[in-house]
């Protein structure tokens, strides 16, 4: 099991290698390059659980305006609803 997932891992590897053209580089150059994507997609990743639930959130409260208990009438909601933008 774990012979195929290893196998697996390095033929994945060795694609990104051909399909990126690391495989050309020196062994340096292709540390640095690789950290800088493994860099890259770790922030997109943070990113991504950190502000992303409230961007889709807000989104969702954009399209479907609903009045809530405190709000006096929908049409105060529309009305910061457009002016936030």
């Amino acid at each position: 099991m774990l012979q195929l997932v290893r196998k697996s891992l390095i033929s994945l590897y060795m694609q990104y290698e051909l399909v990126t053209c690391i495989s050309m580089f020196e062994p340096w150059e292709k540390k640095l390059i690789n950290s800088i994507v493994v860099v890259i997609l770790s922030l997109v990743i943070f990113s991504s659980f950190v502000y992303l639930p409230s961007y889709i959130q807000t989104f969702f409260h954009f399209l479907s305006p609903l009045p809530s208990n405190n709000s006096p009438n929908y049409a105060t909601i529309l009305t910061e609803k457009i002016s936030i933008n």
